[in-house]
C-alpha cells in the first residue's frame, strides 16, 4: 500500500511545488498510523479494492481557475493574473494538507490531488465512511470517481477538410495549434506521426522510461503517462513520463491520427507535407487527419486494458502543462473519446467547464449506448459533444436478388463472425423462407417450409447464435438476417460458439423490400464478389451512437455529428498500418481537428464562438427514410468545417451562450403553458448582417408552437443584437408520439420512449444561414387525488366490492392509475438531491389476479413502489429497487426483483452494465441459487407503444412477475415480500397469491392493477383472507394508489378503509364504535357504564351519545318549538340510524307511536306534529329503533 500511495503522488510532485513534502508525510501516515484495529494499508490494499470506493472530495474555496477567469474579466494584465493563480495554488496545497491530515479516522487514502481546475483531492475509503466524511469540516460535496470507458482517407474529405486545407492566403491545416488527445497514449513511433514506421523500433520502446531523443517527436509534442499500462480503473495507477499506446488498446493512437495525423502513403513512409493544391488522397495508405499540421500531446489515462478514472488529472496537465501556475500556456483543444453511459459525473464535468473557460476548448464523445433515451453521459454546457455518423466512403459486400423482377439487384450485406465463411462454401443460391416466429427465439413452428432454402430472422430480443442455431437446426443452408435499426448493417458476434452454415446481415430497408414480396417468391445469391454503400449512406447516424437529452440536466446534447462509422487510422505497435474503428470516439477527433482548423484562421474566437459557428453551420442528417433525425440524436448536425470558418455571425441561447442550444428542459404541463426565450447574435464581420427568421419542427406537434416574435434580425458590424421567441403549448392538442426515426422496438424488445418537440431556428441572409436547435420535453399531468381518505365497507362473507371515488383533472389523454394492497408506508427522509430521493422509498404495496383467471398456474403478481423523488431512466444501476420475496417462508430470500432492461441482461447477464442498456425496461428476476437473471413482465407491464405509463421521470413504478416463475400453485400460494435497498429493508410483508385480501385488478386493462384516473374506480375486500394475511380482527387492508400521470408531489395515496357496524366480540357495541372511545376492545361490554350515568354504555352506543361524558343524553332539543297547530321536535342523531316518536297525554302515561322509521341524513333530525289542546300535559318520548 505504501508503493501504491507514493506512486499515486509522484505525478504530484511533478506538476506542484509542493509535491515533495506531499510524498514524505503521506508515506509517514501510512507506516505509522493504525485505525479501528488496521492499518490503512491493509484496510485499502488491492485485496479490499470491492469493499472501497474512490471519490472526489471538494473543499471550501475557489480552484485557481475560477481566480485567473475573474480576474481576466476585471481587465488583469496576464503577469499579475499569473502572480495571484500561483498564490492561490499554494493556498490550496496547505488547505489539503491539513484537510488530508484529518483523514485518519475515515481511513482514506489520497491518490490525487487538484488545484487549478478544482480544489479538491481524490480519496480512497472503505465505503461505509463515505457519508462520515461528508461531515468533516471544509468538505462541499462528494463525488464518485466515474469509470470512463474508450468509446479514415474517406471521413476528412468527406466534411470539406480537404477544401479548407486548399484555400491559398486562407487556407487552413491546424499550424501552431496544440491539440491535448486524453487517451490510451499515442504511438508515436507510428508513421502517421511521423515516426519510423518499423514496428522494430515501437518493439524496441520502454513505456515506462523516455529513451534519449525517441519523444517528444516533432508531431506529438508532448504528454504524460497518468495511468501505467497495468492500470485498469481498479488497480492503482502507476504514472510515469512516457505515454505510449498499447499495441492491444490503440484506441488513442487511432483517435490521434484522425485529429492530426500527418498522413502514411502506401509506401508505408510519413507523409512529409504539403496540403495544398494537388494533394492526391489517392496516393495514401491512411489519409491525414483533419489538421495535419496540428501539434498533438498524449495524455494517457488508460492502461493497456479496462476503464479510468483519471480524466480530472489529465484536464489539469492541459489547463498548465510546465506546472508553474500560469494558465497562459494551456493547450488549444482536448479530445475525451471516453466515457459512461446514464451518468452524471458533476466533477468531471465541472472540471472540463473551467478548462474551456480558461480558453482551451473540450471536445466530447458522445457514447456508443444507440437510440436510447438519456444514454448520454452529462457534460458541461461548455463542451462540444459529438455524434456518429457516416461519410459516403463506407463499402460492404451485398446478396444479390435475381427474381423477382421488381426486386433485382444487389443489397448491402455483411457476414457474421461466428458462422461458415462464404469463401469456403462458395455461392449459395435459394429461396428466401421468413421464420415462424420471425425473430427466431422459439423452435420454429415452420421448421418445414424452411429446410433446404435460406431462412430469413428479423434482428432482436435473442443472441444471433440462437437465433441461427435454430435455422440450422431446420434444416436451413444459410440465413440472413434483417436489421431492426436504421443505417448499415454489422458484423454479428456471439459471447461464445460457432455454427456450420453462413449468416449475413442486411439493411432494415432492404428487409422490408424483400418481405413484402415473399408471396410471389424471392431467390438470394449469397458469396457474391459485388460491394455497394457509399452515397446512400452519407449523413446518416450510426445505429450505436448515444442519443440525449442529457441525463440529469435534462438539456440538449449532442451538440453536433462527425463520421466515426468505419474509419481508418493509426494503429498502435503497426508500424504503418491502419486500424479500422469505429464509433462516437472517431467522431469526436473529427471535430477537435475542426476546432483546430477554426483557431488557426481565426485565433481571437473564443471556444464558445467556434462551437456557434460549427452548430450554426452545421448540415442536417437525415435516415434512410429521408426522415431528419430527431436533435437529441445529432444536436445540430454535420460538422462542415468550410462553412463554419466562413460564417459572418453567430447565434445561441442568450441565457446560456456557452450552450448555443435553445434548450427549454423537461416540462410539466397542466394548463396551457406560455414561455419566452431570446436567442443572441454576435456579428464577426466589418459589415452589417440582416437575416430573417424561420421555424423548421424536426419533431413536430400539434400543440406546441415556437414562433419568433421579430421575423427580421439586423446585426450591426462587430456587434450583437437580440431576438425574442414564444413559445406556446395547448395540452388539448399535444400529440403523444415517437419520432419516424425510433423504432417501437429495440435489440431487447418493445420499448419505452419520453414526448419531445425539437426543431432549428432558422435565420436566412444574404451571404449565409445559420440555424440553432432548439429542444423540449413534455410531460402531461394533473392532480388526481382519492375523494375521501376513509370510506366505509359493509361487513359480509367472501369479496365486497368497495368504490373509491376519485376528484381532481388532468390534461393526459388518457391518465392512469393503479392499485395495490398497502405493505408498508415510509416517512421521507427530505433528501435534497434528486437520486438520493429516488432511493428513498415511501410506500409499497401488492396485487395479484389468481381469483380473476381462474387459478394461480395462469396469474400474476404485481408490485407497486412510490419513491419520495423522481427517477430519470429505470436503470437497475440507477434506482437501487429491490423487491425480496420468500417463496418457502424460511425468512430469507428466494427471488430477487428490481428494474432494469433487456439490453443487458440478453447479452452481458450482467444488470448493471451501463453500455448495453437499451429502452427496454423489464422486471428482472433473480433466483438467488443460479444468481442469474431472467426477464419477467414489461416494466409498468405496458410499452409506450400500447399505454403510456410515464415510465421516465417518475416515482412510481409497476413490477410484474408470472406465478409459475415463481413455482407458485393453488396449494403454494403464500409467501411474503419486503422492499430493500441502501437506504432501508423493510420487514417481512405477507401474500396469498391465491386469494388477495384487497382485489385490485381492472378486467377491462387485462387484469392488471391498472384503472382509469379520469373516473371511479372499484376494488374488493376479500374477508374470507384476512387471516392469511396477518389482517387482525377489526382491522382493515389498504388500497395504495399510484398516480402515474401526477405531479411530482402528488404520484401517491392511501386510503383507509373501515368496516361498518363490525362487532367481533358480540356486546352489541361495533369494534370502531368502541376503539373511537375506549381505544381498546374488551373495556365495555352490556353492562358497562363508563360516565356513570345511569345509561350503560350498550345503551349509549344505541342512543348515538357519547359514553364518556354524563352530560350527552338522548333527548328533545331546547326549547320545543310550538307553532299554532303544531309542534316541532328536534334532536342530536346519529346518520343512518332510524327513530321513533311516542307520545301520552293521559295518566297513568300510556304511550301511542306518532311517528317510527324517520331515518337521519345528517346529525340532527326534526319532527313536526299536530299540538293537542285538551287542557292536560302532553309528553313525548324518543326511541331508537334497531336497524
Amino acid at each position: 500500500m505504501t508503493r501504491l500511495a507514493a506512486s499515486a503522488v509522484n505525478w504530484h510532485k511533478l506538476a506542484m511545488p509542493l509535491g515533495s513534502v506531499r510524498v514524505s508525510m503521506l508515506l509517514r501516515i501510512l507506516s505509522f498510523c493504525v485505525w479501528g484495529g488496521l492499518s490503512l494499508g491493509q484496510a485499502l490494499g488491492a485485496e479490499a479494492i470491492s469493499e472501497t470506493r474512490l471519490v472526489f472530495v471538494q473543499l471550501e474555496g475557489e480552484p485557481a481557475a475560477d481566480t485567473a477567469v475573474r480576474l481576466r474579466g476585471e481587465g488583469l494584465p496576464a503577469a499579475r493574473i499569473a502572480e495571484a493563480t500561483r498564490q492561490r495554488i499554494a493556498r490550496i496545497m496547505v488547505q489539503q494538507e491539513a484537510f488530508i491530515a484529518r483523514l485518519g479516522p475515515v481511513q482514506g487514502a489520497v491518490e490525487a490531488q487538484f488545484s487549478r481546475l478544482a480544489n479538491a483531492v481524490k480519496v480512497r475509503l472503505p465505503l461505509g465512511q463515505v457519508e462520515r466524511l461528508r461531515k468533516l469540516d471544509g468538505v462541499v460535496a462528494v463525488n464518485p470517481v466515474v469509470q470512463f470507458h474508450p468509446l479514415t482517407s474517406t471521413s476528412v474529405p468527406f466534411i470539406g477538410a480537404t477544401n479548407v486545407w486548399n484555400r491559398g492566403e486562407l487556407s487552413s491545416t491546424g499550424k501552431g495549434v496544440r491539440i491535448g488527445i486524453i487517451d490510451s497514449g499515442i504511438d508515436y513511433t507510428h508513421a502517421m506521426f511521423g515516426g519510423s514506421g518499423k514496428t522494430a523500433d515501437y518493439d524496441r520502446n520502454n513505456p515506462k522510461l523516455i529513451e534519449k531523443g525517441s519523444f517528444p517527436t516533432k508531431k506529438v509534442a508532448g504528454g504524460y503517462d497518468f495511468a501505467g499500462d497495468d492500470y485498469d480503473g481498479t488497480r492503482a495507477p502507476r504514472p510515469d513520463k512516457d505515454p505510449l499506446d498499447c499495441s492491444e488498446n490503440s484506441h488513442g493512437s487511432h483517435v490521434a491520427g484522425i485529429a492530426a495525423g500527418v498522413g502514411v502513403l502506401t509506401n508505408g513512409v510519413a507523409y512529409a507535407g504539403g496540403y495544398g493544391k494537388g494533394l492526391n488522397l489517392g496516393k495514401f495508405l491512411i489519409g491525414p487527419g483533419v489538421a495535419p499540421e496540428a501539434k498533438l500531446y498524449a495524455l494517457k489515462v488508460f492502461g493497456c486494458k479496462g476503464t479510468t478514472g483519471l480524466s480530472v488529472e489529465a484536464m489539469e496537465w492541459a489547463a498548465d502543462p510546465n506546472a508553474d501556475g500560469d494558465f497562459e500556456d494551456r493547450l488549444d483543444v482536448v479530445n475525451l473519446s471516453l466515457g459512461s453511459s446514464y451518468t452524471y459525473p458533476e466533477f468531471e464535468s465541472n472540471a472540463a467547464g473551467r478548462l474551456v473557460k480558461l480558453g482551451c476548448a473540450v471536445v466530447r464523445a458522445a457514447g456508443n449506448s444507440g437510440n436510447n433515451f438519456y444514454a448520454l453521459m452529462s457534460m458541461d454546457d461548455r463542451e462540444i459533444t459529438v455524434a456518429n455518423s457516416m461519410d459516403d466512403g463506407i463499402e460492404n459486400n451485398s446478396i444479390e436478388v435475381p427474381s423477382p423482377p421488381a426486386l433485382r439487384g444487389h443489397y448491402e450485406a455483411v457476414e457474421a463472425g461466428f458462422t461458415r465463411k462464404l469463401e469456403e462454401t462458395g455461392q449459395i443460391t435459394g429461396k428466401l423462407v421468413y421464420t415462424d416466429p420471425p425473430q427466431a427465439c422459439e423452435e420454429l413452428k415452420n421448421a418445414s417450409a424452411v429446410k433446404g432454402h435460406i431462412a430469413m430472422i428479423d434482428r432482436g430480443v435473442c443472441f444471433f447464435l440462437d437465433k441461427i442455431k435454430r435455422a440450422k437446426e431446420a434444416g436451413a443452408r444459410a440465413v440472413v438476417v434483417v436489421n431492426n435499426e436504421g443505417g448499415p448493417p454489422i458484423a454479428m458476434g456471439t459471447p461464445g460458439g460457432t455454427v456450420d452454415i453462413p449468416a449475413v446481415m442486411i439493411t432494415r430497408r432492404a428487409g422490408l423490400k424483400l418481405k413484402q414480396q415473399l408471396e410471389a417468391g424471392v431467390f438470394v445469391i449469397l458469396g457474391g464478389d459485388v460491394t455497394i454503400g457509399g452515397p446512400e449512406l452519407a449523413d446518416q447516424l450510426s445505429p450505436s451512437s448515444s442519443r440525449g437529452p442529457v441525463y440529469e440536466m435534462q438539456r440538449l446534447k449532442p451538440d453536433l455529428a462527425a463520421p466515426g462509422f468505419n474509419i481508418h487510422s493509426a494503429q498502435a505497435g503497426g508500424g504503418a498500418q491502419p486500424l479500422l474503428s469505429g464509433g462516437t470516439s472517431m467522431a469526436a477527433p473529427h471535430v477537435a481537428g475542426v476546432v483546430a482548423l477554426l483557431m488557426e484562421q481565426h485565433p481571437d474566437w473564443s471556444p464558445n464562438t467556434i462551437k456557434a459557428a460549427m452548430m450554426n453551420t452545421a448540415i442536417q442528417t437525415r435516415d434512410e427514410n429521408d426522415h431528419p433525425y430527431p436533435e437529441t440524436r445529432t444536436g445540430a448536425g454535420r460538422v462542415n468545417p468550410g462553412l463554419a470558418i466562413d460564417t459572418p455571425v453567430v447565434a445561441f441561447d442568450a441565457d446560456s451562450p456557452e450552450r448555443v442550444s435553445l434548450s427549454f428542459g423537461l416540462l410539466e404541463i397542466s394548463a396551457p403553458h406560455l414561455a419566452k426565450r431570446k436567442m443572441t447574435f454576435q456579428n464577426l464581420g466589418r459589415e452589417t448582417w440582416s437575416g430573417s427568421v424561420v421555424i423548421s419542427n424536426t419533431l413536430a406537434n400539434a400543440g406546441i408552437t415556437l414562433v419568433p416574435v421579430e421575423k427580421e434580425i439586423t446585426v450591426p458590424a462587430l456587434g450583437q443584437a437580440e431576438i425574442e421567441l414564444k413559445l406556446s403549448i395547448d395540452p388539448a392538442k399535444v400529440e403523444l408520439r415517437a419520432d419516424p426515426t425510433t423504432p417501437p422496438e429495440v435489440k431487447g424488445g418493445p420499448r419505452h420512449i419520453v414526448q419531445e418537440a425539437s426543431g432549428q431556428v432558422w435565420i436566412h441572409g444574404e451571404s449565409a444561414s445559420v440555424h440553432v436547435p432548439y429542444h423540449m420535453l413534455l410531460q402531461l399531468v394533473g392532480d388526481h387525488r382519492v375523494e375521501e381518505s376513509r370510506l366505509a365497507v359493509r361487513k359480509a362473507e367472501g369479496a365486497v366490492p368497495v368504490t373509491i371515488p376519485l376528484s381532481g383533472a388532468n390534461v393526459h389523454p388518457a391518465p392512469l392509475v393503479s392499485v395495490f394492497q398497502l405493505g408498508y408506508k415510509s416517512p421521507s427522509r427530505r433528501y435534497k438531491e434528486r437520486d438520493r430521493a429516488a432511493r428513498d422509498l415511501r410506500a409499497i404495496g401488492a396485487a395479484s389476479n389468481a381469483a380473476e383467471v381462474g387459478g394461480v398456474a395462469d396469474s400474476t403478481l404485481f408490485f407497486g413502489v412510490a419513491m419520495d423523488g423522481p427517477w430519470i431512466v429505470p436503470q437497475s444501476f440507477l434506482t437501487d429497487i429491490r423487491i425480496d420475496l420468500d417463496i418457502n417462508l424460511d425468512g430469507k430470500t428466494d427471488v430477487a426483483l428490481s428494474n432494469g432492461s433487456s439490453g443487458d441482461v440478453l447479452i452481458s447477464g450482467d444488470i448493471t452494465e451501463r453500455e448495453l442498456a437499451d429502452d427496454a425496461y423489464y422486471t428482472l428476476v433473480e433466483h438467488v441459487d443460479s444468481d442469474e437473471f431472467k426477464i419477467a413482465e414489461i416494466l409498468n407491464l405496458y410499452p409506450s407503444s400500447a399505454h403510456d405509463t410515464a415510465l421516465m421521470n417518475n416515482s412510481v413504478m409497476v413490477f410484474a412477475v408470472k406465478a409459475a416463475e415463481l413455482g407458485l400453485t393453488n396449494e403454494k400460494a403464500a409467501i411474503r415480500y419486503r422492499f430493500k435497498n441502501l437506504y432501508e429493508t423493510t420487514r417481512w410483508l405477507p401474500l396469498d397469491v391465491s386469494k388477495p385480501a384487497l382485489r385490485t385488478v381492472n378486467p377491462a386493462m387485462d387484469h392488471s392493477p391498472y384503472h382509469s384516473a379520469a373516473e371511479p374506480l372499484q376494488v374488493a375486500v376479500d374477508y374470507d383472507a384476512f387471516v392469511t394475511h396477518g389482517i387482525k380482527e377489526g382491522s382493515m387492508p389498504k388500497p395504495l394508489l399510484l398516480f402515474h400521470h401526477n405531479s411530482l408531489d402528488t404520484r401517491f395515496d392511501i386510503v383507509s378503509l373501515y368496516q361498518t357496524d363490525p362487532d367481533s366480540d358480540r356486546d352489541g357495541m361495533p369494534d370502531d364504535w368502541e376503539l373511537s372511545y375506549f381505544k381498546n376492545l374488551g373495556v365495555a361490554d352490556k353492562t358497562t357504564d363508563h360516565d356513570a350515568d345511569g345509561f350503560p354504555d350498550l345503551s349509549e352506543f344505541a342512543a348515538g351519545t357519547n359514553p364518556m361524558d354524563a352530560a350527552s343524553l338522548l333527548r328533545f332539543s331546547m326549547p320545543i318549538v310550538v307553532k299554532n297547530e303544531t309542534v316541532v321536535l328536534r334532536w342530536k342523531s346519529v346518520p343512518g340510524r332510524h327513530y321513533r316518536v311516542e307520545r301520552s297525554n293521559s295518566s297513568p302515561l300510556s304511550w301511542t307511536v306518532v311517528a317510527s322509521g324517520l331515518k337521519a341524513d345528517s346529525e340532527t333530525l326534526t319532527h313536526t306534529g299536530l299540538r293537542i289542546d285538551n287542557g292536560r300535559p302532553v309528553f313525548y318520548r324518543l326511541v331508537v329503533e334497531p336497524d
